[in-house]
């Protein structure tokens, strides 16, 4: 995860981003305010899951959306950010490890939503590809996998 995108990193890169720890609202763990340019994150959550919010509120932002822009909308956010924050390399080896959601996000360093968003937007290559390590983890030869088209 080394060469994984960062958003703690790029928000560094964003000196005109501020973030804030306060109560976003009821039923929100963050959100950001487009115009102030300020993403305010619940104080209460944890590391994975302040990461994981951060790179879906700055996908708002590079957007251009606010939050609660509609179901669509929203759900695009989601899969970006998803995307961004945990690439294929490292999808396909947390598969390897388990398909328990919360140990793939343990080993992703997110949240279980994040990873549920992106297991389940995966494009037709990127499902051969988690098929090859679910097989390989059940010890079948990675020909012997299921091929999975879209």
């Amino acid at each position: 995860m080394a060469g994984s995108w960062n958003p703690w990193r790029a928000l560094a890169r964003r000196p005109d981003v501020t973030v804030v720890y306060a109560d976003p609202g009821e039923g929100n763990v963050g959100v950001v305010d487009l115009d102030a340019r300020v993403i305010t994150l619940c104080p209460s959550l944890l590391q994975d899951e302040r990461r994981s919010t951060l790179a879906h509120e700055l996908v708002h932002l590079e957007r251009g959306t606010p939050c609660d822009p509609g179901e669509a909308e929203e759900r695009e956010v989601a899969r970006l950010a998803a995307v961004r924050i945990i690439p294929l390399p490292d999808l396909v080896e947390a598969v390897k490890w388990s398909d328990d959601l919360e140990e793939q996000a343990g080993e992703l360093w997110v949240d279980e939503e994040t990873v549920r968003v992106r297991l389940g937007h995966l494009t037709g290559p990127e499902r051969q590809a988690v098929a090859r390590a679910r097989a390989c983890r059940e010890g079948q030869e990675a020909d012997d996998a299921p091929r999975l088209s879209r």
